[in-house]
């Protein structure tokens, strides 16, 4: 009795025909998925389209550092790319396996396979987070950005995974000049590097 209650009340008290059918078709809805990169600064006061990025990927994250310029597309690929202006030393914070200044963005072929969710530059390294909450870091490690307390050395050239996080996923990242934060997804917030300023 109850049941018929409810479909009383969904069907109101006119028993007249409604104008539409069960079997009509849903209207789809198409969104884009595309979206443009822009740059400036160095010298240009006017946002410049970026192009480079490989013919259909979109930029989901894009993240800026001192020396160079991180792109999380929605194929959940990074590319990074080196800042044109001066004559920075690189220490790997490209990713690349090498001190090379690429100054387009280029594919960070070393996490093929791995979908990138976020990425962070700090001043001379990179670190970025997979959709399973593993995190890469390569670049330099003067300060200790990389969390491996320097075992591979003062640089790390190509995407290296923290073991430390195998068990514990993280769920966002920010990396400060020197520094780097992390949020897990058990809500604990853990941080390494350089604490010359607390």
């Amino acid at each position: 009795r109850e049941m018929e209650e409810k479909v009383t009340l969904l069907n109101g008290p006119s028993k007249r025909p409604r104008s539409s059918t069960v079997n009509e078709a849903p209207i789809a809805v198409v969104t884009s998925r595309t979206s443009e990169v822009y740059v400036w600064g160095g010298g240009k006061s006017t946002p410049q389209k970026l192009d480079a990025i490989k013919s259909g990927c979109s930029a989901r994250q894009v993240c800026a550092g001192n020396t160079h310029f991180a792109v999380v597309t929605v194929e959940k690929e990074l590319y990074t790319w080196v800042n044109m202006q001066g004559g920075t030393k690189l220490h790997g914070q490209l990713g690349h396996g090498d001190r090379a200044s690429y100054r387009q963005p280029k594919h960070v072929e070393k996490l093929q396979g791995k979908a990138i969710r976020q990425v962070s530059c700090g001043d001379d390294f990179t670190v970025c987070i997979t959709d399973e909450g593993q995190l890469y870091a390569f670049g330099s490690d003067y300060y200790g950005c990389i969390g491996i307390d320097k075992a591979c050395g003062s640089e790390v050239l190509e995407p290296l995974q923290l073991d430390f996080f195998l068990t514990n996923p993280v769920e966002q990242v920010s990396c400060g000049d020197n520094h780097v934060a992390v949020l897990t997804r058990s809500r604990e917030v853990y941080t390494w590097g350089c604490g010359e300023y607390g």
